[in-house]
């Protein structure tokens, strides 16, 4: 599988191409070492929230590590040369992986497997670069997102099939239990729709996880077939990370996202003047929290007819506002952007080429611009998230420098 690297101006940035309450005794001298392994482990923490992908970056930056759904393995690049040092085989298809802060371990959820296979990291030296997979745990069906807390001790997985998240503890790679969604206040509406969880975030503090659900279904008063006819959702748990008890884990609220007008009139009107179109939310793979926003990339539906390319389908950046509040919202048309806006009307010279199925974002930082990937070609688009400006397709698709395929 290849996977585009991109370096600019010396920075590196890739292409993103349940235990019940039990009781037990520790003699003393056991306790006391079992309290500073735990401790030594935590020492290392992510400085920032977490979110699931299939590139994960190791916290000192040496590592890259990419995952190989048709092969059945997870590779590692080293970002100075853009070489691949390694090659792990894990489970069936895997789809996301996720490392521990201290850079010890890396686990991989694997979508056709069922399972997840945790990667112990015995040397990261580029030159002795060692890994093993040590074991594989069984989660549930479909698992298709992965993500670790900033503070390294819980491991969450997206059973996108089952409407679970499982919960692991990195302390022994076991499982605390599973958090069902589809029983929760996140599908009150109706129960038998199939949640189908996909994209995982942390917030820093390790206080909520919030998770997308894929699809979107008809909002109170609309209507299939309709613009304005759907909403997409996504869940807000409660977490304790420190505690070993799945009842600390639990979905508090839900946000839903509204659709909203795309920039782009329906054809063909003159007189009266041609409406705008609308589109809504939809294929919500990834969120990804920076700062007190969450963006979600997703493919938003515009079921109205006529049926046109440019009106159909549309690549929308939604934007939560307020996550780490008790009281997260869209941030609706304030910061919400569609990355068709920057074909419209194409460059001098350059052909006009949409973006197609948005399926990720990634930050260098916690300020400045974002860089978001598509799932149809191996291209990048940058955003101004500040300005709310995307950059003018096809000519930030092609990106200064080239980029490179390993």
């Amino acid at each position: 599988m290849k996977t585009s690297i991109l370096r600019p101006s010396g920075r590196l940035i890739t292409s993103l191409l349940p235990l019940s309450r039990a009781s037990w005794v520790v003699p003393a001298v056991m306790w006391l070492l079992v309290r500073v392994a735990t401790s030594s482990s935590l020492a290392e923490v992510w400085n920032r929230p977490t979110s699931s992908s299939p590139i994960a970056i190791s916290r000192n930056d040496r590592l890259i590590w990419v995952v190989n759904p048709s092969d059945d393995s997870v590779s590692v690049l080293r970002p100075d040369t853009n070489t691949r040092i390694a090659t792990v085989a894990v489970g069936d298809e895997p789809q996301s992986i996720a490392l521990t802060p201290d850079g010890r371990y890396a686990y991989v959820a694997n979508a056709a497997g069922g399972s997840v296979s945790v990667v112990q990291i015995n040397d990261p030296a580029w030159g002795s670069f060692s890994a093993t997979v040590i074991t594989n745990i069984t989660t549930g069906a479909e698992p298709w997102n992965v993500v670790c807390s900033p503070d390294g001790r819980r491991v969450f997985v997206a059973n996108s099939a089952q409407d679970t998240i499982t919960v692991i503890g990195t302390t022994g790679q076991y499982v605390l239990g599973h958090v069902d969604l589809r029983t929760s206040v996140a599908n009150e509406d109706d129960p038998s729709r199939h949640f189908q969880p996909r994209g995982l975030a942390v917030t820093v503090d390790n206080s909520k996880l919030y998770v997308t659900r894929f699809l979107s279904f008809t909002r109170p008063g609309g209507r299939q077939g309709d613009d304005f006819g759907r909403e997409g959702l996504v869940a807000v748990l409660d977490i304790s990370t420190g505690s070993p008890y799945i009842s600390d884990y639990q979905v508090t609220r839900t946000v839903t996202l509204q659709p909203q007008i795309t920039g782009f009139k329906f054809p063909g009107l003159t007189n009266p003047p041609a409406p705008d179109t609308a589109a809504f939310p939809n294929q919500m793979q990834s969120i990804v929290v920076r700062g007190d926003q969450a963006y979600l990339p997703n493919i938003a539906a515009s079921p109205t007819g006529p049926l046109r390319f440019s009106l159909d389908t549309h690549a929308f950046l939604s934007v939560l506002d307020g996550v780490n509040s008790f009281y997260p919202g869209d941030a609706g048309t304030n910061k919400f952007l569609n990355l068709h806006l920057g074909a419209r009307n194409p460059e001098t010279g350059q052909r006009k080429v949409f973006f197609a199925n948005p399926w990720a974002i990634a930050f260098t930082t916690q300020t400045g611009d974002g860089t978001l990937m598509s799932s149809r070609r191996p291209a990048m688009c940058w955003s101004n998230l500040t300005s709310r400006r995307t950059g003018n397709c096809p000519s930030p698709l092609m990106m200064t420098p080239p980029v490179t395929s390993i």
